[in-house]
């Protein structure tokens, strides 16, 4: 069941409610993927991958990518959610400027924490793994798996965040990560 009350102060602070139990799209929808990307819905088909099991899909186009993606149409659905709305970007201008929040220590646990995170399917949750990501770097390198990770989250945030204020990619990359250096300033930096 849906929470009106969270909802209602989801809409007050310009942000898209987001019902994680039932999220239906149509042919011709945008959609973004946080770990793929903005695509367009092309069809919906039932489909086999392995499993032997037969379920519903959406097939995704993701054009930056050149590539289709299968998402499950059953719940859950690996955070695919709706375009954001002009509002919501507003909203994620002061999330990227305002104070990051500390991650695990642990690498493969951190990693898990804000892949599970992103699945929320919120514009607001890719907003706050990029800006606690981009602090954590400043004091510990990012490299490897996370260093991808990071790049990939944060690609998929400006490209929708340009398709969304009708911009550039590249104004939207440097707007985001002049709002980031915002937020990373904010943080006390170890004494050497």
């Amino acid at each position: 069941m849906v929470d009106p009350v969270k909802i209602a102060a989801a809409v007050a602070e310009g942000i898209a409610a987001v019902n994680t139990q039932v999220m239906m799209f149509n042919v011709g929808d945008q959609v973004v993927h946080p770990q793929h990307g903005v695509g367009q819905v092309v069809k919906l088909e039932n489909r086999e991958f392995g499993s032997g099991v037969t379920r519903r899909y959406y097939e995704i186009s993701i054009l930056s990518a050149g590539s289709t993606l299968w998402v499950p149409m059953d719940p859950p659905s690996f955070g695919l959610r709706n375009l954001a709305q002009r509002g919501e970007i507003n909203a994620c201008r002061k999330i990227l400027a305002s104070r990051p929040s500390p991650l695990l220590d642990d690498a493969r646990s951190r990693q898990a924490n804000l892949a599970e995170r992103l699945k929320e399917g919120t514009i607001r949750v890719q907003c706050e793994v990029v800006r606690d990501l981009y602090a954590f770097g400043e004091h510990k390198s990012l490299y490897g798996s996370m260093a991808g990770f990071f790049r990939q989250t944060q690609n998929v945030l400006c490209e929708e965040w340009a398709l969304v204020e009708g911009i550039t990619l590249a104004e939207a990359i440097q707007e985001v990560n002049t709002l980031l250096e915002k937020s990373r300033s904010m943080v006390n930096k170890p004494k050497a």
